[in-house]
Order: structure tokens, then C-alpha cells, then sequence
């Protein structure tokens, strides 16, 4: 049910950044010189944390590097080192895998040093991981900050993990982030 979801909400996005990119790029361009490949560059780096879910709580250590290719719309690859607690036996039990993820993210306004955007994602543990999973992501993200500067980073959203692991079962729930990006 949820994988319909992102896979609809990347294609809407789609369809809406295409369809609402009449005007220009802008920038050096429009002034005679060429554009700057950096403007349109995404970089993030993060924390995230989410609520428990049948006895699992994770949390995630992560880096996003995305590019605009339309003015209101990118593409991002997304890394990170997800931790995962999780009761067993009465005991807590921690686990760790990285994940490699892939998504898009289209800006639906922007007011003042605020961006609001809205992403999906889906990726999976990579290497030899504790915890073997596939996960999807949606959500909105506040980018507060002026242009060409450091902004801070505040995104919420809903995360389902399948688990791939004997023993971990199947995580849905709230996950919030904090960080910075460029």
C-alpha cells in the first residue's frame, strides 16, 4: 500500500514539475554569461530519528546530494548509517546499516529564507548490514535560510522499513529530521 503511494506521489510530482516550469532558469544566463552548475546543487547533511514501532526505534546519521533539474524540482541520492533499537527478550538490542537511497523533491513555495518542499524516497541497506531492510520515505522539508548561505534543515514525514532480518519485523512511523545544507 505504501509503495503504490510513493511510486504515485513521485509521479505526480513529476508531472507537476514539469508542467509548472514555463518560466526560465534565470540566474547567469538570463544576464549573458553561463549558468552555475553549483546554484542547482543539492547538499544536506542530517539526523533523523523516529517514533517506536513494534518494539523498534531508529535513528539515522545521513547525507543527501541532489540536483535541480528543473527550477521547483531535483533528484537526490541519499546515504546514511541507520541505527536501529530494538527490544528483545526484554533486552535492548542495537543494529546498524548503511542505506543508499534515491528520490525526488519539488519545492512548492518559498516565503522569504523559507523553502517548503515536498520528497519521496526508497532505497535499501547496502554491504554486509546487522539489519538487512528496504525503505520508503515521504515527507515535507523546511529549508530555513537566505540564498548562497548555510540553511538549517527541519523535515517530518512518515517512514516504512521492511525488514529483511530474522527476528526485526516491519517499522512504520513519524521520522523527523534536523541538519544543514547548502
Amino acid at each position: 500500500m505504501f509503495k503504490k503511494f510513493i511510486v504515485a506521489a513521485a509521479a505526480v510530482l513529476f508531472t507537476l514539475g514539469a508542467s509548472a516550469q514555463a518560466s526560465t532558469r534565470g540566474g547567469d544566463a538570463a544576464q549573458g554569461g553561463a549558468p552555475s552548475f553549483w546554484k542547482d546543487v543539492v547538499i544536506e547533511f542530517n539526523v533523523g530519528a523516529g517514533t517506536g514501532h513494534s518494539g523498534m526505534s531508529p535513528l539515522e546519521i545521513g547525507g543527501t546530494l541532489g540536483y535541480r533539474f528543473l527550477p521547483r524540482m531535483y533528484a537526490f541520492a541519499h546515504g546514511g548509517c541507520l541505527y536501529g533499537m530494538y527490544d528483545k527478550d526484554h533486552g535492548r538490542v542495537y543494529t546498524k546499516s548503511a542505506t543508499l537511497a534515491g528520490g525526488l523533491g519539488y519545492t512548492l513555495f518559498k516565503a522569504g529564507n523559507v523553502d517548503v518542499d515536498l520528497r519521496a524516497s526508497a532505497g535499501g541497506s547496502v554491504g554486509n548490514a546487522d539489519w538487512k531492510h528496504t525503505v520508503y520515505d515521504g515527507g515535507v522539508a523546511f529549508r530555513i535560510g537566505g540564498t548562497g548561505r548555510l540553511k538549517l534543515n527541519v523535515g517530518l514525514g512518515y517512514r516504512h522499513i521492511t525488514s529483511h532480518t530474522a527476528g526485526i519485523g516491519t517499522y512504520n512511523g513519524l521520522y523527523g529530521t534536523i541538519g544543514v545544507g547548502f
